[in-house]
């Protein structure tokens, strides 16, 4: 009988540990990470792709699915204000937005160096939001692109323009590859890269044109066409634009008044 029960309690230990070996393994799909609390220790621990356990009970999952891939972003344009307060509407693009740091060095098999990865996991998961981490990543990318272009007058960025006429210049490419550099340096020592754990790269895609100065050509290029028109109209009829104009006034009243109006 004790043989019997004996036997009984070995095998209901051997399932239970099978089944705590079942539910305690996890599988790290490539290109993401897995970060988890021990409840017990309060130390967050990071698990990289491939297969590992947990302790149910003991462990507690933060983030089931960290990316470890780039994840580049298109967002919408921004407005930004130059140092001699000019707004302007700058085209910009993510170009990295990942979880490493800059340079990460590989080890001598190719890898990335483990302990150092498992670090920008684990602060990515655990000093913000993981799943807010867009919002935050562009607020400070923006940010950023905000002291550069505040450095510079309108002029510099886009060389020849003038408020006044509406005459646009050509983007100074050399001076938006300056802007895209000090971002991304400024960035690789901001919290964004050394508390939070993401690597960070941005690209400058374009200036656009300030609404003033669209308005200011807009207006000319009307005055223009209209001028024009008269000329043209004061030409055929063999009279000088002026007395034209005063002509054209004149018969508008008078032919007013045939009608009947006031």
């Amino acid at each position: 009988m004790w043989l019997l029960l004996y036997g009984a309690f070995v095998l209901l230990v051997i399932a239970m540990l099978a089944l705590l070996l079942l539910e305690s393994k996890v599988e790290v799909k490539p290109g993401s990470a897995l970060s988890y609390n021990n409840i017990w220790t309060g130390k967050t621990h990071a698990i990289l792709p491939g297969t590992d356990f947990i302790i149910p009970g003991i462990h507690k999952v933060l983030e089931r699915e960290v990316s470890l891939r780039n994840e580049a972003e298109n967002p919408s344009n921004v407005k930004l204000v130059t140092g001699d307060g000019v707004e302007l509407e700058v085209d910009y693009i993510v170009r990295r937005l990942q979880v490493g740091y800059p340079g990460m060095p590989a080890l001598n098999d190719g890898s990335l160096d483990q302990a150092r990865l498992q670090w920008c996991v684990i602060q990515a998961t655990t000093v913000i939001t993981y799943s807010k981490r867009r919002d935050a990543i562009l607020t400070r990318a923006v940010a950023k692109l905000q002291e550069a272009v505040d450095k510079r007058t309108l002029n510099q960025l886009l060389p020849g323009t003038d408020l006044e006429t509406g005459k646009v210049g050509k983007v100074d490419e050399t001076v938006m590859e300056q802007i895209e550099r000090e971002v991304n340096r400024a960035l690789s020592d901001d919290l964004v890269t050394q508390e939070w754990g993401f690597w960070v790269e941005i690209d400058l895609e374009d200036l656009n044109l300030p609404k003033k100065i669209m308005d200011a050509r807009e207006s000319r290029s009307a005055a223009e066409i209209a001028g024009k028109a008269i000329k043209d109209k004061a030409d055929a009829a063999g009279v000088k634009p002026e007395w034209l104009i005063v002509l054209e006034t004149l018969g508008n009243i008078f032919g007013g008044k045939r009608g009947g109006d006031k």
